[in-house]
């Protein structure tokens, strides 16, 4: 065994220069075989798997792995005098090699997986001045070349949205991936990622994040909570049972050619809240309907959408008009099949899904009454198809849920600001008593003093006001926030505090 790794990092820089070629193997020599390799401690929450050897040197803390065997198929070193040291040297080393590589192309101020020029990259060595951020799906394409070499250097930190990606056009197993990280590294919920991940400071991986490579802190903690981590080496062979070009250790629906990935919208949820007498402001106490929402829409490996499941749980109803509740999808009607738990509404120009056509079937009483009788919230789930499906990127995971009732035979619909009325819309209403649209101009549903008949929060656990309160009196920024079009007071639901809210005058069971 090589001498224990008592190291100061900034030390082993002193005096080191390199002068390569850009995109050369980042050798990892002691390092090889270690999936996990922090210095101080090594953190789980959940049920991680790791596949590989995990260590901590020159500390000794590993908690939270309480089925030896069955969560880490590997061995385990904590402390100096261990092979947990001799991996911490090669990291190191590996870090310095990496970040002296010559910059082929600099993304300083892109963002992976969104930007132009950043959603498909070739093999070679990226450059950021400070932090890099993915969201999206990022496409590394390495030409069918097993051996393609991917550096990615960063200033500073690196972060992944909810539900980005990593993934290789060939479905390679990116042993040649490397993210090399002056500082910290999280990788966000439900990420699927690829590479190795050298970082001075911490590494955390949020719930469900999986990665195919390593993670490397070289001076901190690595955190973890039910996610998946399989270092390339410790798979003989990555195995893939349908054949799809994704690997089974990243593809949830490893006998499924046809879908690969899990997109989910949020771990919590969002909130559609409605004032139903649109045009009308009537009392805007924005509980005429309250909806939670949350999706999980499935991808191929192409990342092109397959399938999309809704999880809809009504909470409130606090009107007396039969109101009915729908989402419209970015695709064509006709590209939407096999609908379960909703019925497609004909006559729409896009796919537009119709859970009801009046709330009282979903909901009995209207929860927004203080000391009247309270419904239990009902959760429906909705499945469909996609046809010719877009890919994820344009899809996204934020639709236009609305609600809509009739006067006669005008269809009056209810959205968010920024959204759309469907094509069954009557549009000779807007523009009529409070409603300040204007269909030349594409504004629609909000009110000449700039307020909104509709809201879209990105919780489950909004509090609204009781029955016949308006909003406003309820939460304090509210009107500030709406009118600033959403740019101040952005916490005006959230913030406790008794300048931000009229406790007397939320709803509570």
């Amino acid at each position: 065994m090589k001498l224990a790794n008592k190291f100061i990092f900034s030390s082993l820089l002193c005096g080191v220069s390199y002068i390569m070629t850009a995109q050369t193997v980042v050798p990892l020599g002691d390092a090889q075989n270690f999936a996990v390799l922090a210095s101080s401690t090594v953190t789980n929450t959940g049920n991680t798997v790791i596949t590989g050897d995990m260590g901590v040197s020159p500390g000794s803390a590993i908690t939270g792995f309480n089925l030896p065997g069955k969560q880490v198929k590997g061995q385990t070193y904590s402390g100096a005098l261990t092979l947990a040291g001799d991996a911490q040297a090669s990291a190191v080393a590996a870090y310095i090699n990496a970040m002296a590589q010559t910059t082929t192309t600099d993304l300083t101020g892109k963002m992976l997986g969104q930007d132009a020029g950043a959603t498909t990259l070739t093999q070679g060595v990226y450059n950021f001045s400070s932090s890099a951020a993915l969201t999206g799906t990022l496409t590394l394409n390495d030409g069918g070349d097993p051996n393609a070499v991917f550096i990615f250097k960063m200033g500073s930190k690196l972060t992944t949205a909810t539900s980005a990606k990593v993934v290789m056009s060939s479905g390679g197993n990116g042993a040649n991936v490397f993210w090399i990280c002056d500082s910290s590294a999280t990788i966000g919920t439900n990420t699927t990622f690829v590479g190795n991940i050298i970082a001075l400071a911490n590494i955390t991986m949020t719930t469900g994040a999986t990665t195919t490579g390593r993670l490397f802190a070289l001076n901190g903690a690595v955190t973890m909570d039910n996610n998946t981590v399989y270092a390339v080496s410790a798979i003989p062979k990555l195995v893939d049972t349908d054949g799809d070009g994704v690997p089974d250790a990243t593809d949830d629906y490893p006998n499924d050619a046809t879908k690969a990935y899990n997109n989910y919208s949020s771990a919590d949820g969002s909130t559609s809240a409605f004032e139903d007498q649109w045009p009308k402001i009537g009392d805007y106490d924005m509980n005429d309907l309250t909806m939670v929402s949350k999706y999980n829409i499935i991808t191929n490996a192409q990342n092109v959408v397959v399938k999309v499941t809704g999880f809809f749980t009504l909470i409130a109803a606090g009107s007396n008009f039969a109101n009915g509740f729908g989402v419209e999808f970015p695709i064509p009607k006709n590209s939407a099949t096999n609908i379960i738990g909703a019925t497609l509404e004909a006559g729409q120009t896009k796919a537009v899904i119709i859970l009801f056509t009046d709330r009282r079937t979903f909901l009995q009483n209207w929860n927004t009454v203080l000391g009247a009788a309270i419904s239990i919230p009902k959760t429906d789930t909705v499945t469909f198809d996609v046809v010719n499906g877009p890919l994820l990127s344009a899809f996204g995971t934020d639709y236009n849920p609305f609600i809509f009732n009739f006067v006669g035979a005008s269809r009056r619909e209810v959205h968010a600001v920024g959204k759309t009325p469907t094509s069954l819309a009557d549009f000779s209403v807007f523009g009529t008593g409070d409603d300040a649209s204007n269909v030349t101009t594409g504004i629609y549903y909000v009110t000449k003093t700039g307020l909104p008949f509709s809201i879209i929060l990105p919780t489950s656990k909004f509090s609204y006001p009781i029955e016949g309160v308006d909003i406003t009196k309820a939460y304090l920024h509210f009107a500030d926030w709406a009118q600033g079009n959403g740019t101040t007071y952005l916490d005006w639901y959230s913030n406790v505090a008794s300048d931000y809210r009229n406790t007397s005058n939320i709803y509570t069971k």
